[in-house]
């Protein structure tokens, strides 16, 4: 472990500087203060008295860090953060890590250097080392959609198993057997948990399964949406229906579908998972597994403000319920699959 000495060499000031920026006694100026904690966080020191000197120099701003700014579901995520944040007389600072785990650990630095009191994160799921930062920085964060189960953390999940499982149930139900699946990427923990839900329902159902009609992909969502459902489509065998791990795939699959002229959902039955505002005025209205992104939003700062107002906070995992909700994109097969 570094000692207070080598903080000062790599900063270039003496070691009575470095103290008093520890301690937040006596004046620093702003420059050699950066030089000082950029020193600190390069040299992983940590002290007990710099963790107590953060929590008394509040700043009332929480970072919230995110996979993506573009995709409706984070959206409305952050909208719902955002304005609980306020209403608490607490501002945000929002950062988009573009699924880019180097992205992701340049906003960790970020919100470091600007004492955020807290951070709440989607992670992107490839590495921990962003959010083991945060930790040994005595940060409190929540985990927020996406999960690192081995981690000692707060967060809020929604019930991505279960959600994957009836929305499958209910194709199956129908009377669908080529059944496609479309998400990704693979390493997203969400996925894995959709795409066992679902095929559990499958197998829970004894009817054989084409693993070629699993299709997981790294493309943006929309454009993994369309691709898939055009390669699909066009096979000799195609899917009576497709399961799209998120809405946005599934629009990407209904514009396929516009594309080919299929008749939705006589020739094709298409279902989401999300329940985005959009869901409902596609056409058609898609049949959806919704879960309540803004309660999740809600309950996450509501976690972290309990953990900022009392330390000793025992850490929280909440999961929220998912629901079918069945609109007008499926429907039985026209044809016995």
């Amino acid at each position: 472990m570094a000692t207070i000495k080598e903080v000062a060499e790599r900063a270039r000031v003496s070691v009575a500087t470095v103290s008093r920026v520890v301690n937040n006694s006596g004046y620093v100026s702003t420059d050699l203060r950066e030089r000082v904690e950029e020193a600190m966080l390069t040299l992983q020191y940590k002290p007990s008295a710099l963790a107590r000197s953060l929590r008394r120099q509040e700043t009332h701003t929480i970072g919230v860090l995110v996979p993506a700014l573009n995709q409706p579901f984070f959206g409305t995520l952050i909208f719902a953060m955002e304005k609980t944040l306020f209403a608490g007389d607490y501002r945000t600072l929002i950062c988009s890590s573009e699924e880019d785990p180097l992205k992701e650990a340049t906003y960790v630095d970020i919100l470091l250097r600007q004492r955020v009191d807290g951070v709440i994160l989607v992670p992107t799921g490839q590495s921990t080392e962003g959010v083991s930062r945060l930790l040994q920085a005595e940060v409190p964060v929540v985990l927020i959609d996406r999960d690192f189960p081995h981690l000692a953390i707060s967060r809020v999940l929604s019930d991505n198993y279960g959600g994957a499982y009836a929305g499958m149930q209910h194709l199956l139900a129908l009377g669908h057997r080529r059944i496609a699946l479309i998400g990704g990427p693979s390493y997203s923990q969400v996925t894995k948990a959709r795409t066992d839900g679902a095929e559990q329902a499958f197998r829970d159902f004894g009817a054989a399964r084409d693993p070629s009609l699993i299709m997981i992909g790294t493309l943006p969502e929309f454009e993994l949406g369309y691709q898939a459902a055009l390669s699909l489509m066009k096979r000799s065998e195609p899917p009576t229906a497709i399961f799209a791990l998120t809405d946005v795939v599934a629009v990407g699959v209904l514009h396929a579908a516009a594309q080919l002229n299929l008749n939705l959902p006589d020739d094709l039955s298409v279902m989401g998972f999300d329940d985005i505002p959009l869901a409902t005025y596609v056409i058609p209205a898609l049949t959806t597994v919704s879960q309540p992104i803004y309660g999740m939003g809600q309950t996450a700062v509501e976690i972290l403000m309990r953990r900022l107002h009392n330390q000793h906070q025992p850490l929280e995992t909440i999961q929220l319920d998912t629901r079918l909700v069945v609109r007008k994109s499926t429907a039985p097969p026209r044809h016995k699959a």
